[in-house]
């Protein structure tokens, strides 16, 4: 995303793979956003995510608002835009 916001937490939801790969790929990256490592696929299941990567966001009332599969920025972007705080 372009712009900071602190109204949004980007959090990534790995399966498949050991802390030690998630980390070493986070570094190599340079990735700042949280991850999150499942033991099985509960996170997943919860979501209905049935393909990899699904986006999903949420509302702070825990309701999903929008959810894609693939990367879709201009889709995120509308989201994010629909979902921002009067001034």
């Amino acid at each position: 995303m372009r712009e900071e916001r602190d109204d949004v937490l980007f959090v990534c939801v790995n399966i498949g793979d050991s802390k030690e790969v998630i980390t070493d790929y986070w570094k190599e990256g340079g990735f700042t956003m949280p991850v999150a490592v499942q033991e099985e696929d509960e996170v997943s299941k919860a979501f209905g995510v049935k393909a990899y990567p699904t986006n999903v966001l949420v509302g702070p009332d825990g309701k999903v608002l929008w959810q894609s599969v693939g990367w879709d920025e201009s889709g995120l972007e509308h989201a994010l835009g629909r979902t921002r705080a009067e001034d």
